[in-house]
């Protein structure tokens, strides 16, 4: 009975405290020195926002971004919450990460790559108008997904794009091998960046930042040139413990480097803590993050 009542207390505590965690936003500065980058800038990484709101529409969040004042943002997919094997959008939620979405485009250059919760709200049948209030918000939103683009002189950005059956759930399998077709698209992504484009540095090397929300496929996407490589979806693993996810979206246990800025030779590959959660809302020593990237010309 002293056993049973023990462990009721440290799971009603764990759940109080996980409460006040999910709505600690922590600010995380981060520093990318690069020889191929030609001017200082900064930019903003945001992920998994799953509907998630700080304070009123989302003001600390906003307030946060514009002390921060990036040249531009960058968005990592995951801001509605679409629910699986559902047909409608009858219980999706989209609302506050319009709102957000739309916020920002009025402020900042934002480029956006899509996550599976996009992919299963787009390709839905509409009863709650959640669908179309999403997509309205992407007026002034620049998505990169299967493409490149220049938001500053030499800094190249392009999206990773993963359809629907790379997101199933894992427990114990192994994940789905990359298809031929996938990598190509992430190869034509990288050389479609726009002609004639005044920020595109003409024969010089440019910094190549990429966006792919499952780091499932890290190791894929880092065999092509990419200098960093954003992605979210893990939610920091739940539960911070020390070099592993406790839990990963797709039930796979235990996944080592769940959070964090990673090197890797010459290139660097960043999986953030999110912003939100869904389902399993639980966040223990595992603060939601908004990242702040400088990018600095490496000095002779």
């Amino acid at each position: 009975m002293l056993i049973l009542l023990t462990f009721s207390v440290i799971g009603i505590g764990s759940l109080i405290y996980s409460y006040w965690e999910r709505n600690q936003l922590k600010v995380e500065n981060y520093c990318i020195v690069s020889a191929k980058i030609k001017k200082k800038c900064r930019f903003i990484f945001l992920t998994d926002l799953h509907e998630k709101e700080f304070g009123k529409e989302n003001c600390i969040l906003l307030e946060k971004i514009r002390k921060a004042e990036p040249d531009f943002i960058l968005i990592g997919g995951d801001f509605p919450i679409s629910h699986s094997s559902e047909e409608t959008d009858e219980r999706d939620e989209a609302e506050a990460g319009a709102k957000l979405l739309s916020t920002l485009a009025k402020e900042y250059p934002v480029y956006y790559s899509m996550g599976n919760h996009e992919i299963k709200l787009f390709s839905k049948k509409e009863k709650k108008g959640q669908k179309t209030l999403f997509r309205n918000a992407f007026t002034g939103v620049e998505v990169v997904d299967g493409k490149a683009v220049f938001p500053e002189k030499g800094i190249r950005v392009a999206g990773f794009p993963l359809d629907i059956s790379y997101y199933k759930p894992l427990f114990f399998k192994k994940k789905k091998v990359l298809e031929d077709k996938i990598r190509a698209s992430w190869e034509n992504a990288l050389s479609s960046a726009i002609r004639g484009d005044p920020r595109e540095t003409k024969g010089e090397e440019c910094f190549t930042i990429a966006m792919l929300h499952s780091p499932f496929y890290i190791e894929e996407a880092l065999s092509l040139p990419v200098d960093l490589l954003l992605s979210g979806h893990f939610h920091g693993g739940a539960v911070g413990i020390p070099f592993f996810a406790f839990m990963t979206p797709q039930f796979r246990f235990f996944v080592p480097k769940p959070r964090g800025l990673f090197q890797k030779g010459e290139q660097r590959y960043f999986i953030s803590r999110g912003l939100g959660t869904h389902t399993i809302n639980i966040r223990i020593n595992n603060f939601p993050e908004l990242s702040c990237f400088d990018l600095c010309p490496k000095e002779e």
